[in-house]
C-alpha cells in the first residue's frame, strides 16, 4: 500500500514547491574595469549586479564611500547599477570634480570636469571656442602635456588619472609639437 503523503509527482519534495512552480532566478554578473586614482594598473574583476553594486565594488577595490564611482567617459557618477550590460569601465576618484588648468602661450584657462572625462575631451574644450579659439590647422596638431613631460597625455585616458593625490586640481600645457615621429 502507498503511503498517503506522496504525490504524483516522484521527484517531489516535501516542504518544496512541484518543479512547474520553482521560479528561476538568474544571476547577472558584469565584468568591471575600473581605473583608481593614484594607482598605476586598472584592476578587472566580476560582480553579482543588484542594488549593492557601488558598495560591492568599494569593498573589491578597498576604498570608503568618499571614492565616487563613474562611467568611463561620462561626467556624472553613476547613478545605479548598469542593467543590461555585460561589462563597464569605471573610474573611481575622491574628487567629484576635478579643475583643469590648461596654459598656452602666455594665458592659463581653466575648466571644470568629471575625473572620468577623457583628455580627448579636455582637449576639444581647450582648442575650442570656448578655450583657446584655435584655427581647425593649429587644433589638429595640438595635444595636452603635463609640464616637463616627453609625451602628451594618451587622449583616451581619464582625466582624474593624472591627478596628484590630494588634489583637485589638474595643470597641463596645450602643445602644438609633432610628436609623431618619437
Amino acid at each position: 500500500m502507498e503511503h498517503g503523503n506522496q504525490t504524483a509527482n516522484p521527484k517531489h519534495v516535501e516542504g518544496r514547491p512541484p518543479d512547474s512552480a520553482v521560479e528561476v532566478i538568474e544571476v547577472l554578473e558584469i565584468e568591471v574595469e575600473i581605473e583608481i586614482e593614484d594607482r598605476e594598473e586598472a584592476m578587472g574583476f566580476s560582480v553579482v549586479l543588484d542594488e549593492r553594486f557601488h558598495e560591492t565594488v568599494r569593498a573589491r577595490i578597498g576604498v570608503t564611500e568618499d571614492m565616487h564611482l563613474f562611467e568611463h567617459g561620462h561626467d556624472k557618477p553613476l547613478p545605479c547599477p548598469p542593467h543590461g550590460r555585460k561589462a563597464i569601465r569605471l573610474v573611481g576618484h575622491r574628487c567629484p570634480v576635478v579643475t583643469l588648468q590648461v596654459r598656452y602661450e602666455h594665458r592659463t584657462i581653466e575648466h571644470r570636469f568629471a575625473p572620468s572625462e577623457t583628455v580627448f575631451k579636455a582637449l576639444q574644450w581647450a582648442v575650442g571656442k570656448k578655450g583657446f579659439g584655435l584655427d581647425p590647422v593649429a587644433a589638429a596638431k595640438a595635444n595636452l602635456i603635463l609640464p616637463g613631460a616627453d609625451a602628451p597625455l594618451p587622449r583616451e585616458d581619464a582625466l582624474g588619472k593624472f591627478v596628484k593625490p590630494g588634489h583637485c586640481t589638474l595643470i597641463v600645457d596645450l602643445t602644438l609639437k609633432d610628436f609623431s615621429n618619437g
